[in-house]
């Protein structure tokens, strides 16, 4: 069992939880005691439970004050079987993820491969966790192994060594558990010897762990504090105090299996903490629960104190709102994204017949600034010989009316510039069947046929538009029979809208 606290506020247990019959992936009911027993001693001090995950044995879990807990969120779960092909969670970590104060904190519980001579098997371990875990969101106080460690493993089976590990991002990490990293070149008789000295200097020049982070094997990037206390392995059961270590026929040597390790934001010791190094901690305290008889490890403990950089929102939105207000150049560049260019319309109604291509011309006026446009189809409808008009919602793949082509719907248009659009009526020839079969339909008793178009135009950094509309109408040779004056089709091609615009910036 390890145990983090911090100041009182949030506070974490990863526990081993021992269980003959649990070296699968399934969870099992000891976990859940640990965390209904956790919590009753918490509940007078108000603090809540904001995470948990178990993998088999291994169970992680995190509390917090319940004035604190509005600032957590974002609270997501990871496992990592590291048994028997990778896929037995006797070996493994489990892992909680959870925004605080807008930064991400990872806290991982490992339990890696055991004996003295399987330094690189827990090597590779710590290496696996690292780089395959992958959190999930998590819906429920405690889940079960089983369901959702199967997409741990479906997404760690398809990772790639280009793919930045989750982990890494995170702006704390806090390892802890079991690592079973032992003590080398050392005898028996001469660590107990040391032990009862209390000669740990001595003790932490023969630790596997230290060894292989100063070579930079395992653990790459974090740190751990300074031991003080003795080996918490291996224990005798229900033997008080360090008259407890294994006497056994094995004799097995006193090692620090039960470690904490971290990192945050710190790129040099002794970073200030700041919005360019947000997260900055170090530890008060690191000790292991020697009176604690109950299993073969000593529990450790850490105190942290973490300083967190984070933006008060309120106050960013009202230092920011004195800066529009008081600052001309800035106040001057939101106004310019209100700036719609001036405009006038010289024509709004065009009328076709057959084949007719009418032209509207969009002229910007503007000496510097670019104008964009957009034409779209608002309304679509027929009128018949007694005046009524009907909708209709035949429209094309482009949402102008299948009768009318309008090219180019969209566009924009330089300073002192001139664009022409064209607006045609449709051969139904040169449609597709389907189309054909529309516009037959459009046609049979049908004199007029009539489009409202939507010109939009807008600055060049204007987030604001004016409209326009211009009414098409398209008449049948029988409805045009019954009008007094016809078009020549020159005249018919000459006719067009003009749009014209200009744009002037306000100061």
């Amino acid at each position: 069992m390890t145990v983090m606290e911090d100041g009182g506020d949030p506070m974490g247990a990863a526990l081993r939880v021992r269980d003959a019959c649990t070296v699968g992936l399934e969870g099992s009911p000891n976990g859940q005691w640990w965390l209904d027993s956790i919590g009753n001693v918490l509940n007078g001090a108000s603090f809540e439970r904001v995470g948990s995950r178990q993998l088999a044995g291994l169970l992680i879990a995190v509390w917090a004050r319940r004035n604190l807990k509005q600032y957590i969120g974002d609270i997501d779960s990871a496992a990592v079987p590291c048994g028997f092909g990778r896929a037995i969670g006797n070996k493994g970590a489990v892992g909680l993820r959870m925004r605080i104060y807008d930064r991400n904190i990872c806290f991982v519980n490992c339990h890696f491969a055991a004996h003295m001579e399987a330094v690189d098997r827990r090597n590779e371990d710590f290496e696996h966790v690292f780089r395959t875990m992958t959190f999930n969101s998590l819906s429920s106080g405690l889940l079960a192994a089983a369901g959702c460690t199967s997409v741990q493993l479906n997404r760690a089976a398809n990772a790639t060594n280009n793919r930045k590990p989750e982990l890494s991002e995170a702006d704390m990490v806090v390892f802890l558990g079991d690592f079973n990293y032992r003590l080398h070149d050392v005898s028996y008789e001469e660590a107990m010897e040391l032990i009862s000295r209390r000669r740990f200097d001595r003790l932490r020049e023969k630790d596997q762990l230290r060894a292989e982070m100063k070579a930079g094997r395992v653990f790459q990037g974090l740190r751990e504090a300074q031991i003080d206390f003795p080996p918490t392995y291996k224990f005798e059961r229900n033997q008080a105090g360090l008259s407890g270590y294994d006497s056994s026929d094995k004799k097995r040597i006193p090692a620090w299996c039960d470690r904490i390790l971290y990192r945050d934001n710190q790129s040099v010791s002794g970073a200030q903490c700041s919005l360019e190094c947000p997260v900055v901690s170090s530890i008060s305290m690191y000790k292991a629960c020697i009176d604690v008889n109950d299993s073969d490890h000593k529990p450790v403990k850490s105190v942290f104190s973490v300083d967190i950089a984070h933006t008060n929102e309120i106050t960013r939105r009202q230092e920011f709102g004195k800066i529009i207000s008081s600052n001309k150049k800035v106040r001057s560049s939101f106004e310019e994204l209100q700036v719609i260019p001036e405009s006038a319309v010289s024509i709004s109604n065009i009328i076709l017949q057959n084949q007719d291509i009418s032209i509207i011309r969009i002229t910007n006026k503007s000496m510097t600034s670019t104008a964009g446009f957009e034409i779209m189809c608002e309304d679509l409808s027929t009128a018949i010989e007694d005046e009524r008009v009907l909708k209709s919602r035949e429209r094309g793949s482009t949402g102008f009316p299948n009768w009318l082509k309008v090219a180019p719907a969209i566009g924009i248009i330089y300073p002192e510039q001139t664009v022409e659009v064209s607006v045609q009526h449709v051969d139904p020839q040169s449609r597709q069947l389907y189309d054909r079969v529309s516009w037959n339909r459009w046609s049979e008793g049908t004199p007029e046929k009539i489009a409202t178009l939507i010109l939009q135009i807008t600055g060049c950094y204007s987030t604001e538009t004016k409209s326009y509309r211009v009414n098409v109408r398209h008449r049948s040779s029988r409805s045009m029979a019954h009008t007094s004056k016809k078009l020549t089709p020159s005249e018919r091609r000459q006719k067009g809208a003009d749009i014209w615009f200009s744009s002037s910036w306000s100061p």
